[in-house]
């Protein structure tokens, strides 16, 4: 569900958004106040400064998507590596 969708049904009243897919939205300073997110997929979800008032996340999907979490296992991989690497060479000097 698109964040649009979602602030246009919480704008008409509706506030029970349970168990939707709200993956990698950003509701960046948007009132969702009195909100039930219950079981929904929020990962990668932008709510800062959000007012999230009586909100409720209850047994949500939190985090981030496999695919950055990886990219940043990768990444930080590579930053040991490369550090590793230039220690041993300011040894060897």
């Amino acid at each position: 569900m698109k964040a649009s969708e979602v602030l246009r049904q919480y704008n008409n009243g509706i506030r029970d958004f349970c168990g939707a897919n709200i993956r990698g939205q950003s509701f960046k300073g948007k009132n969702l106040s009195g909100a039930d997110f219950s079981g929904a997929d929020i990962r990668s979800t932008n709510f800062t400064n959000a007012n999230l008032r009586k909100t409720k996340f209850m047994r949500t999907k939190a985090g981030l998507q496999k695919l950055w979490a990886l990219l940043l296992v990768i990444a930080s991989w590579t930053i040991s590596v490369i550090s590793g690497l230039i220690s041993g060479f300011s040894v060897f000097l």
